[in-house]
């Protein structure tokens, strides 16, 4: 089933509050911004970052917008992942011209199937509107006990 692509509000600005969550290792420097109200499963958000990809080398634009599209399965929750762990195992991205801008805009919906696989899909967005889509398979299992 496709998702037609919709608009996501203006880039982040002051009405837009930081997202208040615990990080993973490594992603300290990643400024997450939700636009209300988020549902299981299911958000839209701007993603952005000051540090570039490799450590003392600049990074392409390209390069800057690409390596936050894999943050997608991480913001839009299907389950408690203090209880569930749902791990991408790929991530396919394509895009319908080059995206522009210091954000990430991602319009983002997360499938858990019954046989432990899930799906995370997104629309991405740059300040000018929709630029592509991203896909990423999903191992679903519950957390280890302990």
């Amino acid at each position: 089933m496709w998702r037609r692509a919709r608009a996501l509000p203006e880039a982040p600005a002051a009405r837009c509050a930081p997202l208040r969550v615990p990080r993973p290792a490594g992603a300290p420097s990643i400024d997450v911004r939700r636009t209300p109200p988020p549902r299981r499963g299911r958000t839209q958000a701007w993603i952005s970052s000051p540090v570039g990809l490799v450590a003392g080398e600049p990074s392409t634009p390209l390069v800057s917008y690409v390596a936050l599209v894999d943050t997608a399965n991480g913001i839009a929750v299907q389950q408690d992942p203090e209880h569930w762990m749902f791990p991408n195992l790929d991530l396919t991205i394509h895009l319908h011209r080059a995206p522009r801008g210091p954000w990430t805009g991602l319009d983002t919906t997360v499938t858990f199937g019954p046989s432990g696989q899930g799906l995370t899909s997104s629309v991405l967005h740059d300040v000018d509107g929709p630029v592509g889509h991203a896909e990423q398979i999903l191992t679903v299992r519950p957390q280890p006990a302990g």
